[in-house]
C-alpha cells in the first residue's frame, strides 16, 4: 500500500505547475512529508533552509500562507486517495495529517460541500458507467 501511496504523491507533484515560486516549492514538499507525517511549517523550514518568519514573508509576499497551501495540497490528495477504493475513508484522513476523521470531514466538505463517502460514492457510480 506504501508504494501505492508513494505513486499518488508523484503523479500529483508532476501536475503541479514546475513554477520557481515558493508556494509551488511548498506544495511538491509537502506532499512528500505528508508521506512521512511531517506536513507541518517547521518541518518545510528545514528542508528549504530558512527561518519560519523568512517562511511566511515569502509566501504572504506570494499572497497565500502556510495554512492556505497546506489546506490546498491536502483537498487535491484527498480527491486522488478517495478516488483509490483500496484505502478506506479512515486511513485517506490519516495520510492526509488529521487527527481523527471527524475532522477530515469537516474539512472536507469545507472544500467540495460533500463528505468523503458521498463524494466516494458519486465517483465509483460515475467510473462505473
Amino acid at each position: 500500500m506504501y508504494l501505492q501511496l508513494i505513486e499518488q504523491a508523484e503523479k500529483y507533484l508532476k501536475s503541479l505547475n514546475t513554477g520557481d515560486n515558493l508556494a509551488a516549492q511548498l506544495k511538491r514538499m509537502l506532499a512528500d512529508l505528508m508521506a512521512s507525517g511531517e506536513a507541518n511549517a517547521d518541518a518545510a523550514c528545514r528542508i528549504l533552509k530558512i527561518s519560519r518568519r523568512t517562511l511566511q514573508r515569502r509566501l504572504k509576499s506570494e499572497k497565500t500562507s502556510f495554512q492556505s497551501v497546506l489546506k490546498e495540497v491536502r483537498a487535491d490528495l484527498a480527491i486522488r486517495y478517495l478516488k483509490d477504493n483500496r484505502l478506506k475513508a479512515l486511513e485517506v484522513a490519516m495520510l492526509l495529517g488529521y487527527s481523527n476523521f471527524s475532522s477530515f470531514t469537516t474539512a472536507f466538505k469545507s472544500w467540495y460541500d460533500l463528505p468523503p463517502a458521498q463524494y466516494r460514492e458519486r465517483f465509483l457510480r460515475i467510473a462505473k458507467i
